[in-house]
């Protein structure tokens, strides 16, 4: 059996939305890969506060500012022109659905983007892509290692996101 690389033409993809959970219905709570795309300029997501004390959200203006090298290299997404969008995050989870509503929405219990708590980047758009593991690869039950295995070989062939630090 080969196992076919991440092609983020075969992931669906769902406009984010800050006002409410509706966007949420149509993804799985299943397993699987995401990716994560804005509009939002590099310069946005660096002039984002700190999260707060004890908080497991990301510090994103952090992470921009860990990325530059990447970025400099070549080896980072970074939109090419203003306005371009671009992937800012890619990651594997157990749970699809309840990974979307984490990052929109903030989970104090787990790591995440949490963007609902940055006002002035809810402005931008931003979509949330998705693939069940059932749907590329069936029979393989979610299996974690065939995820992680995934997602690494994507971002090493297709670019870093900014905002992944490992």
């Amino acid at each position: 059996m080969t196992i076919p690389k991440l092609d983020l033409a075969d992931f669906t993809v769902v406009k984010m939305d800050f006002d409410g959970p509706d966007w949420r219905a149509d993804i799985p709570a299943e397993p699987g890969w995401y990716a994560i795309e804005t509009n939002a300029p590099l310069s946005a997501l660096a002039k984002c506060p700190l999260p707060g004390i004890g908080s497991k959200h990301y510090k994103i203006a952090k992470r921009i500012e860990d990325a530059k090298f990447l970025i400099d290299q070549k080896v980072a997404f970074a939109p090419k022109k203003k306005g371009d969008s671009y992937i800012v995050y890619s990651g594997e989870h157990g749970n699809l659905k309840a990974r979307a509503r984490e990052h929109a929405g903030g989970n104090k219990g787990t790591g995440c983007l949490a963007l609902h708590q940055y006002g002035a980047l809810t402005t931008y758009t931003w979509r949330f892509h998705y693939l069940t593991c059932e749907a590329h690869v069936p029979g393989s039950d979610g299996n974690k290692m065939l995820r992680n295995y995934l997602e690494q070989q994507w971002r090493t062939t297709e670019g870093w996101p900014v905002l992944c630090a490992r």
